[in-house]
C-alpha cells in the first residue's frame, strides 16, 4: 500500500496518540517505503561521489587550460603607451587628487600582475597629485604613522620631476601637542619646487613652513588654498604671507579667522584668475573681531 493511502492520512501531524495494534499496523506500513528510501539514499551517495570526482577532474583540467588562456589574453599585448592611458583613465577626476587608497588607482594597479606594477611605478604622471589625510600623531601607533609616512615619501619618489598637485588636511593634531615640526609638511618642503597646486587645511603653526616659502622654493605654484582650523596664519606672521608673492599664482582661496584686511596681502592682483577669501568673526576677550567675506 502507498503512504498516500495510508488510513492514517487525517492523523498525520497531529497529536494523535496510537493503539498498540494501530502501531503494528504503522510499522507494517513503512516497511516497503523505508526500504526504497534506504535505496534511493544509496543512489544518491553513489552519484555525488561520482559528481565529487568529476568536480575534481575537471578541476584539474581547467587550471592549466585557464593558465595557457591567460598567456594568449589580449591585455597582455596591449602596448605600453596604451596600457599607460588606461591607467591614467583610471585617476580621479583632474579637479581631485588620489587618495591614499589600496582599492583606488594608482595603487591599486601595483597590486593586479608584476607587469602592472612596473608600468604603474615607472609612469611618473600617475603618482603627480596627491591627498593626504594625517594621522593623530598622539593616538595612532609610531608604526602606523610611520607607515604612512613611507607611503607618502614613495608616492612622491615614483612622481619623479613632475609638477604635483597636493592637498593636506589635517584635523586632528595641533600646535602644543607631541609633535613640533608636522613629519608630513616636512616631506612636503623637500619638495616643494615641484608643487603647482597646493591645498592645506590644518593647525596654522604646521602650515606656515609651507607658506613662508619664496619663490625660489615654489618656482612652479599656480594656485593655493589655505583653510587654517587651529590658531590665526597671519598674527605675529608676516613672513606667512610670502607664498601669495610668487610670480607664477593665478589662482587663491584663503579662509581666515583673524583681522585681516584683503586689500593688504601681498598678492599680485594683476595677474590673479581667481579669487576668493573668506574673513570669518570670532570672539574674543575684547568683543567681536574679524573680517568680511569677498
Amino acid at each position: 500500500m502507498s503512504l498516500a493511502d495510508s488510513p492514517f492520512v487525517d492523523r498525520l501531524n497531529t497529536n494523535y496518540i496510537p493503539s498498540d495494534p494501530e502501531i503494528l499496523e504503522i510499522r507494517a506500513l513503512l516497511v516497503d517505503p523505508a526500504d526504497e528510501l534506504a535505496r534511493l539514499d544509496a543512489q544518491i551517495e553513489e552519484m555525488e561521489f561520482a559528481l565529487s570526482q568529476l568536480k575534481e577532474k575537471r578541476a584539474s583540467l581547467k587550471a592549466p587550460i585557464d593558465a595557457h588562456r591567460a598567456l594568449i589574453s589580449p591585455m597582455r599585448r596591449v602596448p605600453l603607451d596604451v596600457l599607460q592611458e588606461i591607467f591614467f583613465s583610471c585617476l580621479p577626476m583632474p579637479s581631485m587628487n588620489a587618495l591614499i587608497e589600496p582599492a583606488e588607482a594608482p595603487l591599486l594597479l601595483g597590486r593586479i600582475c608584476r607587469h602592472w606594477r612596473r608600468v604603474a611605478y615607472s609612469s611618473p604622471m600617475l603618482w603627480s597629485s596627491i591627498h593626504i589625510p594625517s594621522l593623530n600623531y598622539d593616538y595612532h601607533s609610531h608604526a602606523l604613522t610611520s607607515k604612512l609616512e613611507s607611503v607618502v615619501g614613495a608616492w612622491l619618489e615614483r612622481s619623479a620631476t613632475c609638477p604635483l598637485s597636493i592637498s593636506f588636511f589635517d584635523s586632528t593634531n595641533y600646535f602644543g601637542s607631541n609633535i613640533g615640526k608636522h613629519p608630513l609638511i616636512s616631506q612636503l618642503l623637500a619638495i616643494s619646487p615641484r608643487i603647482r597646486h597646493l591645498e592645506l587645511s590644518g593647525d596654522a603653526h604646521f602650515l606656515r613652513p609651507l607658506l613662508q616659502l619664496g619663490p625660489e622654493d615654489l618656482s612652479l605654484l599656480k594656485s593655493v588654498r589655505i583653510q587654517p582650523t587651529q590658531n590665526a596664519i597671519f598674527d605675529d606672521h608676516p613672513e606667512a604671507a610670502n607664498v601669495f608673492q610668487i610670480p607664477t599664482l593665478e589662482d587663491v582661496s584663503l579662509t581666515v579667522v583673524e583681522v585681516v584686511d584683503p586689500l593688504s596681502l601681498p598678492l599680485r592682483w594683476s595677474q590673479l584668475t581667481g579669487l576668493n577669501l573668506q574673513c570669518y568673526r570670532i570672539w574674543t576677550e575684547n568683543g567681536e573681531n574679524g573680517g568680511s567675506r569677498l
